[in-house]
């Protein structure tokens, strides 16, 4: 093979070769970048309002404080941590969107 075939032939594959690379790497940071957005919308702090809400359920259902309050998007629930009952133990509290109880785990931690 000549000098000038080689050349041109080395000009090809390298198109051939780089071309579909630069679109895995754009394809990449692309669901990069909408992953941590998925990701990043898993849960987030209860509003003041949610809060005084869940408080009033925790009141009613016999149970007195709690450490924190988040919102699960995947879950469609709010989770009250450290949870402390009238029974003296402290639950993880998962309520609903109408801020009705719908699971009351004791936290072993």
């Amino acid at each position: 093979m000549r000098k000038e075939e080689m050349l041109y032939l080395n000009k090809i594959m390298k198109k051939r070769i780089i071309f579909p690379l630069n679109y895995l790497s754009v394809s990449f940071l692309l669901l990069m970048s909408w992953s941590s957005v998925a990701y990043g919308a898993v849960d987030r702090d209860a509003t003041p309002e949610e809060i005084a809400k869940v408080d009033n359920a925790l009141k009613e259902a016999g149970c007195s404080s709690f450490d924190d309050v988040d919102f699960y998007y995947s879950l469609n629930l709010f989770k009250a941590d450290d949870v402390m009952c009238n029974d003296g133990k402290k639950y993880d509290v998962y309520l609903d969107k109408n801020f009705k109880i719908v699971s009351k785990r004791e936290d072993l931690d």
